[in-house]
This record gives C-alpha cells, structure tokens and sequence, in this order.
C-alpha cells in the first residue's frame, strides 16, 4: 500500500488531517472541566495560539476528544444509514466545529480545528431524536393533556407504548424522570436546624408579637390556595433559604408595605428533590460528561421550565396543573421518600422550597409534638417592608 493511500485511510479513520507542531495552553481553554481534564496531557511548553509560554496540550492530542465529541452530537451525512433533507438540517464542517467548541476553546483554537478537518456535511441522527429533546417534547405535550384533557385518572388509562425511542407514555416520563433524579444524585438531605423562612403581607407592622406557628406556618386545608406545586385545598409549606427571598416570592403581586417573616427549623432530616442545585452543563469532551449529558440537560430544562414566572390573570390554576401533578407524583413514591422539592424563585434567583406538610407539622418552640416537622424560632421572627430590596425595620 502506498503512502498516500494509508495517509488518506487514517485520515478517515480518525477525521481530522496533519496537526503541525502546534499547542494550545490552558489559558486558551475556556471550560473549567475541559481544562482540568488537559492539565493531565500537558507536553509542550508554549501556546501556538497566544504565544504564552506555558504548559500546553499538543494538538496532536486535543484532537481526538473534539473529534469525540463531535461524533457524539453529528455524524457524517455519508455515513448515516438514510439521510433527508426533510428529517435533519445538513450542517458544514465550520458549523459543526463552532456548535461543539465555541466557548469551550479559544476562537483561535477553534479556527485552527475547523481548518484541520476535512470539509464535508454533517448531521444530527435523523434515525433518532437527542435524548433531551425527546423528553422536553414529551414534557410539553405531557403539561398539555394534564392541562386540557385528563388530570386526575391519566396514570390509569391504558396507553400503548411506542416502539420508537422517541415516545414517551404519561407513565413512561415520570418512571423516567424518577430514573434521571436517582442516576444525577439530585436527592440531598438537609440536617436537622435548616432554617426555611416563610411569611405573610401585613398592613400594620406594630402587631408582630400576634404572629406564631399557627398564622406563619402551613395554611388549613380549608385556606390552602391553588400553588405553584400544590393545588387549592392540599396544605404545603411554601418557604425560602433568606428573608429577602420570601418576601420577593410573597410581595410579587401585591401592594401591602410590609411582611412578617418567621424561621422555621427542621426538627428532623428532610430529604428533598434539588433542582436548585443541579450541576453545570456536563463536559462532553470526557465519556463520564457525555453519559450525563442528555440527563443534566433535561432536568435543566425542566427546572427552569417549573420556575417559569406565571401571569395572575384567572389563568393560573390551569398553568400550574402540570407542576402540581410531577409533584404529587414524586410526594406519595414510597422509593422517594421525599420531604420536599427545593427549587429557585423566578422572582429573584433565592432557593426557595415546598415541604409536603400541612399546618400539624408546624409548632412553636416547646410546643413540638410527635408530628411536628419545622418548629418557629421565637427570635427569627421579624417585620420587613416590602420593597424592591427588602429593608429591615
């Protein structure tokens, strides 16, 4: 075989042509994860690209994990097993490489990349949605039946399940969004004296010494109004991490001037759902990035879809159907065991909570029963007036 020909058959084989002698340093590596993952392949001493002398990936080496992880969101339109341009956009080379490197790399880095990899087309699998995408849509049209069809009896209607890995059953996504909670480690545990504080609008702010557990906390069922992840008549306890945050989430859509916010301890563990907290976009130039890729990015997407602002104008009992039935359907999964959900207020980015309990398992301090599940803290009780900041009086 001729040089030329065993040239030309690995360039196919690995995707990419000659690399020269050129290094890319640390500096022009945009991603924490990508740069704590090359700090191990360091060989050169001195960037092609900035021309900083310091340690420096040859590209020789970087180039297998672009290519990497380019496969894993494109492949060759030649090598897909049908191609249409009905079913998938084609894409050149130049896009490809900027939708996969760009912020990830240096612009310089990132024209050197394209310029090594022969120009072709490329293309999403059109056999196959990405994961992500295909629970997002099952997820839309999930909000949409629960919303305008069935809410109460859907997990007892008989549905087929598709033999194509796109679909989801009603059941089929909450089994898998329960699978995706458990396989990210979304399930944390707060200790014992986590203070949540929750609180109410006021007119007077002289009254405050009226306030206890049994006006802050959990509302009776019979006042219990419908919630973002409760609907009316099932009592939960609505809280946040901070002050500033509690009376953001209540004073949104009203005019009274002041809050009373109360403390509340857990007298217990509580063990919550966190989609607070979830990790950073994972990085998709390693294996361990690319098996959490699909997962994270979902649960990011439904995070913020669950903290999506909803408009008091008569409609939000039905916008908020669909968060109230994920979250009734995680409360009562014996697997879970769940306290709560911990998510992020659209109001001003705090953590905020919902703790599935009702008024009984609220109590003043020293009044604790064997139901008691957040006790108020006498001393972190306090009248703040509600402004665009909060300001304490």
């Amino acid at each position: 075989m001729g040089l030329a020909k065993k040239w030309m058959m690995e360039l196919e084989e690995r995707g990419f042509g000659a690399t020269g002698d050129h290094a890319v340093c640390l500096t022009c590596v945009l991603s924490d994860d990508l740069r704590k993952q090359l700090s191990e392949m360091v060989s050169a001493p001195k960037c092609s690209f900035c021309g900083e002398e310091s340690p420096s990936v040859d590209l020789e080496d970087l180039m297998p994990l672009v290519m990497d992880a380019i496969r894993f969101f494109y492949e060759r339109s030649e090598e897909s097993l049908f191609w249409s341009d009905d079913v998938t956009r084609r894409s050149s080379t130049w896009e490809v490489v900027t939708d996969v490197c760009s912020g990830m790399l240096s612009d310089g880095v990132v024209e050197a990349i394209t310029d090594i990899i022969p120009e072709d087309d490329w293309n999403e699998d059109p056999g196959q949605m990405r994961p992500d995408r295909a629970l997002s849509l099952a997820w839309e049209i999930f909000k949409e039946k629960v919303k305008h069809e069935t809410r109460f009896v859907f997990l007892a209607l008989p549905e087929e399940p598709s033999d194509h890995p796109d679909d989801f059953t009603t059941t089929e996504l909450l089994e898998t969004l329960v699978k995706i909670i458990k396989r990210q480690n979304t399930i944390v545990e707060l200790p014992a004296g986590h203070v949540f504080y929750r609180g109410r609008l006021i007119d007077n702010p002289e009254q405050v010494e009226q306030y206890n557990a049994e006006n802050l906390g959990s509302p009776p069922p019979r006042k219990a109004s419908a919630n973002r992840m409760s609907p009316a008549g099932i009592s939960m306890f609505y809280g946040s991490d901070d002050a500033e945050t509690v009376v953001a989430e209540i004073g949104a859509h009203s005019t009274s001037r002041f809050a009373v916010i109360g403390g509340f301890e857990a007298v217990r563990p509580l063990r919550m759902v966190d989609l607070a907290g979830l990790p950073e976009v994972p990085n998709y130039f390693s294996p361990k990035g690319r098996e959490q890729f699909f997962d994270v990015m979902f649960l990011r997407a439904f995070a913020a879809d669950l903290r999506e602002p909803v408009s008091f104008n008569g409609g939000e009992h039905i916008e908020y159907v669909p968060t109230q039935v994920v979250t009734e359907y995680l409360r009562w999964l014996p697997q879970l065991a769940l306290d709560g959900v911990l998510f992020t207020s659209p109001h001003n980015g705090g953590r905020s909570c919902v703790l599935f309990c009702g008024p009984d398992a609220c109590a003043d301090s020293g009044e604790e029963t064997e139901e008691t599940v957040l006790r108020l803290r006498k001393g972190l009780i306090r009248v703040f007036r509600v402004v665009s900041v909060p300001a304490d009086l």
